[in-house]
């Protein structure tokens, strides 16, 4: 008989997103577009979906098209969950990873009357700032792996003596639902219908309030910058709908301010309250969370636990543009070894570059350069020290990505409106976001491989310049370096005041979760720069 060795969840992280229609999103991946006209630009693709029948089985089909909507209401994006495990074969010995099926599990001497599910989802933004795990709420539910009921997630705080719970047990919060799947032994369009699955369903994208969360004026400033107290500085819209006016306002976070006996989360004013009037929050949370999905399998003397993670987010309003900076690319840089570039894996590591520079190209198509460049100029200079700017580094005012940022600006110059430096973007008729157009421009050919490997091959020392380093490691720091300091060009020290002001190295303007100005992953940076630095190589005669 095999042995387990291990459960687990595929996939083990999943990112589910809001919408308030009760028919969830088909699935797609992401291609290429085949057409003459297409330029090989990233486009969705229906792939098979699984639809839920109200018994909890499942009927596999490929959509012919994908609906985003129904009405007026989202379609949210709620993924499934399978079991798989780790098997040793009692014959041979060998190690493979299979499916959780029916027919494994007799085959082991179980059914599905041996698992248990948990999930536990929970939202701590507002506990995160206040410092009162009374301000978070969370919802729990068991479920037996035979029981296939969709279960709402009702969410509340938890409390003890002397703390003012946020969200009231008798007024919960609904994070979602969560569902054991049928399994059944058939399998149609390739899947298989016998193995576990569980799926989790997001809420609806609502906002709650207290009883006061009634009217309030929106900030008319850009983000970042605060209204004078007690002013109006924007029209006035309704904060929360009378049925979700739900929450104890008897709470810290309905008197939170920013910068009060708090320890601010970055960025500090992303809250309903702030940049109005005396930034007091209005005491309003939504139903976005995350939850940890365990499964629990019992053979014999043996227990088995399987984890998997599930993060809401808003819904995605450009589902075919790609972002250069991924999870995947944030947990690559985490734990595997930096790239090996070399003559044997030139090919491969210019085809990853080639799709990082296509990722580049689709998230300057989705950002206004021109806003995110003025925003930038007036942070630099709100900075407490007086910024500095040293010989030979990007100019950090006005003259930014200007005709006076040379040699930074090296394609551009021509392509710029006015001479003269501003802070913001002189726009006419058919020319409303001349940077945007710039950077359009400047990218688009960058997506063919043979004119990346070209642009490689002739702007070496242009290249090393103009990508942003990212963060060093702690051993290439410094003990106490002063602010004031010149940037080491290799890396940057979140301690020295030139390393945290924005330019127009790449990615331009464009901030990170510290708001600090971003930049490629570690890796990703050495490997572009290991190939650019092999491509330049003297070839043998």
């Amino acid at each position: 008989m095999d042995t387990i060795l291990e459960v687990f969840f595929l996939p083990p992280m999943a990112i589910a997103r809001l919408g308030s229609s009760d028919t969830p999103m088909e699935s797609f991946t992401w291609t290429e577009d085949p057409s003459v006209f297409g330029g090989d630009m990233t486009i969705i693709t229906p792939q098979v979906s699984l639809e839920v029948r109200e018994d909890g089985s499942l009927c596999p089909d490929l959509p012919q098209s994908i609906r985003f909507r129904d009405g007026k209401s989202l379609r949210p994006v709620a993924p499934f969950f399978e079991l798989w495990v780790t098997v040793q074969s009692g014959k041979d010995g060998t190690v493979k990873e299979v499916p959780l099926t029916l027919k494994l599990l007799a085959e082991l001497g179980a059914s599905t009357e041996n698992i248990r599910y948990r999930i536990t989802a929970g939202n701590r933004k507002a506990s995160y700032r206040t410092g009162d795990p009374a301000c978070s709420y969370t919802a729990m539910v068991e479920v037996a792996g035979q029981d296939c009921k969709r279960y709402p997630l009702l969410a509340y705080s938890r409390h003890t003596a002397g703390q003012a719970p946020l969200v009231l047990k008798d007024h919960p919060i609904p994070l979602g639902h969560f569902q054991v799947m049928r399994p059944t032994p058939e399998t149609k369009l390739g899947v298989d219908l016998s193995q576990l699955r569980v799926r989790f369903t997001p809420a609806k994208g609502k906002v709650y309030g207290p009883p006061s969360a009634i009217a309030g004026p929106a900030s008319g400033l850009p983000p970042g910058e605060a209204a004078a107290p007690l002013s109006e500085a924007g029209r006035v819209h309704e904060i929360v709908s009378p049925e979700n006016r739900i929450l104890n306002e008897n709470t810290v976070w309905s008197k939170y301010i920013l910068g009060r006996e708090y320890d601010d989360a970055l960025p500090s004013d992303s809250y309903d309250g702030a940049n109005v009037g005396d930034n007091c929050s209005w005491g309003v949370v939504d139903d976005s969370c995350d939850a940890v999905i365990e499964a629990y399998l019992a053979i014999a003397s043996e227990r088995y636990v399987a984890t998997a993670r599930v993060l809401v987010g808003p819904p995605d309003f450009a589902p075919d543009r790609r972002p250069f900076y991924s999870i995947a690319d944030d947990l690559a840089n985490r734990d595997l070894d930096s790239v090996q570039v070399n003559k044997d894996t030139e090919q491969v590591t210019a085809e990853e570059i080639q799709d990082l520079f296509h990722r580049i190209y689709e998230t300057v198509s989705l950002m206004s350069l021109d806003s995110a460049r003025t925003r930038s100029i007036r942070e630099n200079d709100s900075n407490d020290q007086k910024p500095t700017n040293f010989p030979g580094m990007p100019q950090i005012d006005k003259r930014s990505l200007s005709r006076e940022d040379v040699p930074y600006v090296d394609k551009s110059p021509d392509l710029l409106i006015s001479s003269a430096p501003q802070e913001e973007s002189i726009s006419v008729k058919r020319d409303r976001l001349p940077f945007k157009d710039v950077a359009h421009f400047v990218h688009t050919p960058l997506t063919d491989i043979d004119t990346l490997i070209h642009f490689f091959r002739s702007h070496q020392r242009h290249i090393e310049r103009l990508i942003r380093p990212p963060f060093g490691h702690f051993h290439q720091l410094t003990d106490n370096p002063r602010p004031d300091v010149e940037p080491n060009p290799d890396f940057r020290d979140p301690r020295i005041l030139r390393d945290k002001l924005y330019d127009m190295r790449m990615p331009p303007y464009m901030r990170d979760s510290d708001e600090n100005p971003l930049s490629l992953t570690r890796r990703q940076y050495e490997e572009l720069m290991a190939l650019v630095k092999l491509l330049n190589e003297p070839q043998a005669k």
